[in-house]
């Protein structure tokens, strides 16, 4: 093939792909961001913990309906069609027919009313009520322990990665300070020894050891919070906090924080409407003692044409009649051995409900003031380690700087490094642990909810 041919080839192609459309790269589609508002109210949504919460109070509310539904009539009828012997004549002279059937249709519709149980049916209704409530409060419960666990795991995630990005920079201040050490040994600088350049490079590979870790830790914490969010693990996500501050909290007296647990902690409220329950299943328990005053009242219609009707109202006629009418009567259980069996221990679970009302009482007081006197001292250790975390990068970046500058001993910078380490280590962990006391008594008092979220 001559050379003229090739290049006219190659000119062809050129113009072809010239002609083609560029290819672009796809551009990557940027991950939902959520700050710590944006998490709970993914978790309030999502997480198949609250949502069986809120069936248990729908369950509660069918039960509510079927004890209000015991207050209407109790109707029930019944219809029989079938064949029968035709029949003529009365009771005296009348007699069937032989070889001669016909059909015969029979109905009976009967209501029962109650119109006064001496208490029984309101106080069922109200223990109906009361475990509403109970439930309500268990979900307030559920929803108050997944947003403080919704807290703990975003807290988590961003000191975390916080002290993932501080342990990459103390890994990369180690380095430069072992590079520095060694050029100075080089030199035969009298400050620098070959300990120093020995301490050096174990504590870098010490923080090597450590950053692993720690990324690990960060891989694990985010997937934690991923799944109480109820995200599938393919969907990425990030939040929008970089750093973890400390919360502004603006604390009550303990005196108020007690009052408002004993009043609006879901646990407590939870107990209080299993009492008030289950004294008002007791009182209707009590009530079996007296009658049942009832409406009675029904229809009754039968007709089969093959037999003659018998007006004489002396006879009974089973296939040819009507009826209707109303009546008063009584219903009593007059085994009152049983009553008083059963009375006996629906007031022993009553009073088994109480004694648990009292017992949680307490257990929350001491539950608050514990809570309480762990924010304050988790407020004076983060004053503290902001301190420490001030003077521990003031001494850093001065011994760094003299190391530099080779005025600084070896020995001096790995001290401030390590101890540089160490307090900034600290003060994450004092961050996480103020706000989580702050978040752990505002649950204790009941005011984690999802109201002030969504």
């Amino acid at each position: 093939m001559s050379l003229k041919k090739i290049v006219f080839g190659m000119m062809i192609w050129i113009g072809l792909l010239g002609n083609a459309d560029p290819v672009r790269p796809e551009t990557a589609q940027e991950p939902d961001r959520f700050d710590l508002v944006g998490c709970i109210r993914q978790a309030l949504r999502s997480n198949p913990s609250l949502e069986e919460a809120r069936l248990g109070i729908d369950e509660a509310n069918v039960k509510l309906e079927a004890a209000r539904l015991v207050r209407t009539p109790d109707i029930e009828l019944f219809n029989r069609t079938g064949i029968v012997q035709d029949a003529v004549g009365d009771g005296v002279t009348g007699d069937q027919i032989d070889d001669e059937f016909g059909p015969f249709n029979r109905l009976e519709v009967m209501f029962t009313l109650p119109i006064y149980t001496f208490g029984r049916i309101g106080r069922s209704i109200k223990a109906a009520g009361e475990n509403l409530d109970r439930q309500r409060a268990s979900e307030a419960k559920t929803a108050g322990d997944l947003i403080l666990d919704v807290h703990r795991r975003y807290y988590g995630y961003v000191v975390t990665r916080q002290l993932s990005e501080a342990t990459e920079s103390i890994h990369k201040n180690f380095a430069e300070a072992y590079e520095a050490a060694e050029e100075r040994l080089e030199k035969g600088d009298p400050l620098v020894t070959e300990t120093d350049a020995l301490k050096l490079k174990v504590g870098m590979s010490v923080v090597t050891s450590s950053l692993h870790k720690v990324r690990r830790e960060l891989r694990v914490a985010k997937a934690s919070l991923r799944q109480i969010m109820g995200m599938d693990d393919r969907v990425d996500f990030a939040v929008a906090d970089e750093r973890l501050e400390p919360v502004e909290f603006d604390p009550a007296p303990l005196a108020l924080y007690l009052k408002q647990a004993r009043e609006e902690n879901p646990s407590i409220r939870q107990v209080r409407a299993a009492v008030s329950a289950e004294e008002s299943l007791y009182l209707a328990e009590n009530s079996k003692y007296y009658p049942t005053l009832l409406a009675v009242g029904g229809l009754r219609h039968a007709i089969a044409p093959g037999r003659e009707d018998q007006d004489n109202p002396f006879l009974n006629d089973d296939y040819n009649f009507f009826d209707a009418g109303l009546s008063l009567g009584i219903k009593w259980d007059l085994d009152f051995w049983k009553t008083k069996n059963s009375l006996s221990a629906e007031k022993l679970r009553y009073l088994k409900m109480k004694s648990r009302l009292n017992g949680a009482l307490d257990s929350i007081s001491l539950s608050v003031e514990e809570k309480y006197h762990r924010y304050t001292e988790k407020k004076d250790n983060l004053e503290a380690s902001f301190e420490a975390k001030k003077a521990g990068r003031a001494l850093l970046f001065l011994n760094l700087t003299n190391f530099r500058l080779g005025i600084g001993s070896g020995k001096d910078v790995f001290d401030a490094l390590s101890l540089h380490a160490r307090v900034d280590g600290e003060y994450f962990q004092a961050v996480f642990e103020y706000n989580m006391a702050v978040v752990e008594l505002l649950n204790a008092v009941g005011k984690l909810t999802p109201d002030a979220y969504l």
